[in-house]
Order: C-alpha cells, then structure tokens, then sequence
C-alpha cells in the first residue's frame, strides 16, 4: 500500500480548514441532500463528502458509511487531492495504490472510487465528494462530469456557510488564545491574518450573492519620517489614532484591520462603485483633519495617508483570490504614493469596475 502523500502546502492547508470551523459544526442538511443525491444519480454502495484533518480522514457528510472517520494514510482521498482532476479507480485490486489497502482489504471492501476534490476560496483543497463501490466499475465521461457538477455545489454551500458568519459573531467565537492570532495587540483592530481571512469570507459572500465589494487599502504618509524625527512612541500613537478614527468613520459592517506597520485595509461589503473615490477622498480629508497626536514636548504631529482602492462587481465572473484583490489595492496604494500621496487611486479587478464606463 501507499499511504496517502502530504501536500507541499499541508501547514497552510489545515490552518485554512481549521478556520473555517467545518470540522466543528453538526451535519449539514444541504450538504446531505448533496451526497442523497449523488447517490440517486450513481447507484452506489456509499458517497461522502471527507475532509482531511491531520491524521485523520472525517465525513462530513455520509450515506451507507457506518464511521465518521478513517485514518488520513489509507484514505483514497488523502491521494486525490494531489491532483486538479478527479480521481478514478476502476478496479482497486489492480491499482499498485491501493490494492492491500485494509479499505480494499476488509471492510468496505472497496472496489471502485471515483473522488472529485473540492477547495475553499483561498483554493486550499479541504478534501472531496466521492462514490464508492464493492464492485469493479468504470465510470463514464458524463458521471465524472456529473460529480464535478456536483462537488461544485459541495464549494458554493461550503463557501456560502463559511462566509456567513460575520466579524461581530467571529469575534465572539474566539477564546483568548485565538484573539491573540487574529487581533492586532497595539490598536485592537483585525490583523493581517484575521483580515485576510475575513475578506476571503466577503469575497466567497459577495460572489455568491452577486453583490459588490470595495476594498482600500492605506497607508501613513513618510511615517519613517515620524518615527525618525519624533520617536517609536509618537508614532504608535499615530498608528492608533489612525485605527481609532477609521473605526469611527466607517459603518457597523465595514471590517477595519491593520495588515501591518503602518498598513491598513477596510473591507466595504456593499459598497457601490459610484462611492468609491468619493469615499476615499474623504478618508484621507478625514484624516488630514483628525489625526493629530502630541510629542513629547506637547507639539501637535499631523500625518495623512494615502489610499488605493479596488471593486469587485457584482458582475464579475471571475473567482478573485484573496491574495489578488490585496495585490490590485497595494497597485492602486503605490500609484497615489507616485501621485504625490495624501490622494486616491483606483485599480479595476476587471472591465465591471471602470469608473470611464460609470461615467458615460
């Protein structure tokens, strides 16, 4: 037998899942009606949805499989999620994988599997959607095609389930050691990891709901400059008084968090495109105006900071990563540092977001 091989991005890959609270909450009725299904069209002995969580292989979701788990190293999904395409085995005895596997070997004795991976939005692969038989079976063009559809589905609910829970209730979530993670110790607001993992929830939401989402990213005008002239305890205070004046202009959803030195990013679930730059400017008007702090000789320090932005549309077809809506928005934040900074920029994620076409 082989055992299931480890994916190069395993340490990420289960801080993502882990996130996610999937292995945490009861069955799920739609991701049942998924897998009661998949056993109407297929005809098969068993079908599960499995996710793999360090050493173990856990069915979320199951029918004709008496146990919630299996061993990570003999599962069949541990191998299929190695790999973009789904994973067919006509015959397990003749597979030099798996053919003294003890899943083969004994109980459920199995002969043929057909797994389909299934990722979250961060493209993490959590695990798959599989049917499985005590019988050599080969599987059609038009079956593989149909679980595909279906592990499709399993993504959209997944993702959908994820991205519900808010920041408010995440927050209440969260033990001491978790918020330590999460929440940035010097201002209180979200982190760059607690950010990141929320704007992969409001992209999974907005994408599925097609609704839009604006992004800024912003950052302290010459703040080496502040450190250097006034000292590190001075520009904390700048950092916080930045913090604490965004969390009191933005709305109650807007999510506020500071990716790190003197970088922040708000997340605008809803926000119309027509909004975009007038919003931005008025932060950094806002800002101009309110963040002042004190030195040490009681002289008033004034900073700005600079804006980019980007939206995603409703309408985009295309599935934004986290990673590449942080990376349009940190374009957009160095085109207004270029264009002389206490200023806005806006980047586009695609040809939805034009603010030429807004125009016309």
């Amino acid at each position: 037998m082989k055992p299931a091989p480890v994916p190069s991005d395993e340490v990420d890959r289960q801080k993502s899942l882990e996130a996610m609270g999937l292995l945490s909450t009861p069955r799920d009725p739609e991701l049942d009606r998924i897998t009661r299904l998949a056993e109407r069209l297929f005809g098969s002995d068993i079908v599960a949805i499995s996710l793999l969580d360090n050493d173990r292989q856990f069915f979320k979701s199951r029918v004709n499989l008496s146990v919630s788990e299996t061993g990570r190293d003999i599962s069949f999904c541990g191998h299929a999620v190695m790999h973009d395409a789904p994973l067919v085995v006509s015959n397990a005895l003749d597979d030099d994988r798996f053919h003294d596997n003890p899943l083969v070997t004994g109980g459920p004795e199995i002969r043929s599997y057909l797994g389909v991976p299934i990722s979250n939005q961060q493209g993490y692969k959590l695990g798959t959607l599989c049917v499985i038989d005590s019988k050599k079976r080969d599987f059609t063009k038009d079956e593989i095609a149909t679980l595909q559809d279906l592990a499709h589905w399993v993504e959209t609910v997944i993702a959908l389930r994820y991205s519900e829970r808010s920041q408010k209730q995440l927050l209440e979530d969260l033990n001491t050691a978790q918020r330590d993670v999460l929440i940035d110790t010097l201002t209180g607001i979200w982190n760059r990891r607690g950010l990141e993992e929320l704007l992969g929830r409001e992209i999974s939401s907005a994408q599925i709901k097609s609704a839009p989402v604006g992004i800024f990213m912003l950052d302290i005008d010459h703040f080496k400059r502040v450190n250097d002239t006034y000292g590190h305890l001075v520009g904390d205070k700048v950092i916080q008084s930045i913090s604490e004046i965004m969390a009191s202009s933005m709305r109650d959803q807007d999510i506020i968090g500071r990716f790190g030195g003197e970088e922040f990013v708000c997340i605008l679930p809803g926000l119309r495109l027509e909004r975009m730059m007038y919003l931005g400017y008025k932060l950094c008007e806002t800002f101009r105006e309110q963040c002042k702090v004190t030195n040490k000789d009681g002289e008033l320090v004034s900073v700005t900071v600079s804006v980019g932005a980007t939206w995603l549309s409703p309408h985009a077809t295309t599935k934004y990563s986290s990673d590449q809506v942080l990376q349009t928005a940190d374009d957009a934040l160095y085109e207004a540092k270029k264009g002389g900074r206490d200023t806005v920029r806006y980047i586009p994620l695609d040809e939805h977001g034009s603010l030429e076409t807004l125009e016309e």
